[in-house]
């Protein structure tokens, strides 16, 4: 995934990802779609590693974290088509790869969350003023 420069992301430039062997397009989100799709994202991680949070044991700790593997990729795919509803998603589950997919939601996760660097700065100036 090549990092999206100024001009691309003040033109609300689409990033390109490829599933099977088209190209397509996911289109930046406006502010109040983005934080609705964040919040399904809270909702839908919290199903997949709910039972990761849960206090582990060694045998415990296993089937949870198997639980988790087995459901993640199908979601990650309901969050890609939450975002993008416009791709054929039909298509894609039956010509791409699990790979793709997970590029995808990559290109998808820096544009929902582009105040990410800016938190981390943000916490460290004044992570000094707290102390």
């Amino acid at each position: 995934m090549k990092e999206r420069t100024e001009e691309q992301i003040f033109s609300k430039t689409p990033m390109q990802v490829t599933f099977g062997s088209v190209m397509y397009e996911l289109k930046p989100l406006p502010i109040i779609k983005a934080r609705e799709w964040r919040s399904l994202l809270l909702t839908t991680m919290k199903a997949v590693v709910g039972d990761m949070s849960a206090e582990q044991t060694p045998t415990t700790f296993g089937p949870a974290l198997s639980a988790s593997l087995v459901a993640f990729p199908e979601k990650v795919a309901e969050l890609v088509y939450a975002w993008a509803p416009y791709l054929p998603s039909d298509k894609i589950n039956d010509e791409a790869t699990d790979e793709q997919l997970a590029e995808a939601y990559k290109c998808i996760m820096v544009m929902a969350y582009p105040f990410l660097a800016p938190l981390v700065l943000s916490m460290k100036v004044t992570k000094s003023q707290l102390s």
